[in-house]
């Protein structure tokens, strides 16, 4: 499972272009689509950054975990595609009306 540290956001951040260092040292950019509650933990719908808007990407979705002794969220990645599929489908109808899903 991986893991990502990250500043806090706010329940306002959307369409904020988070950066994540992977192991390698490579930075990757993802734009911060909204955070989604779902079963008592939040997680965090991402859509990688891209030059091509118009070409269907797939979003990720990470679990946060809000570090008590820090200013930094840690992202997890889920290995459950139960769970991905729950968390998705509470997003694709919260932004039924935003986004043209396929």
């Amino acid at each position: 499972m991986a893991t990502k540290d990250q500043k806090p956001l706010d329940e306002t951040g959307e369409g904020e272009i988070l950066e994540f260092e992977d192991e390698n040292g490579n930075v990757e950019k993802y734009e911060f689509l909204d955070m989604i509650e779902y079963k008592g933990a939040d997680y965090a719908v991402l859509l990688p950054a891209t030059e091509n808007e118009e070409e269907a990407v797939n979003v990720y979705i990470f679990e946060v975990v809000e570090e008590l002794d820090s200013d930094t969220d840690t992202y997890l990645g889920l290995d459950d595609q139960q769970l991905i599929d729950e968390v998705y489908a509470v997003f694709m109808e919260k932004h039924k009306d935003d986004f043209n899903f396929v």
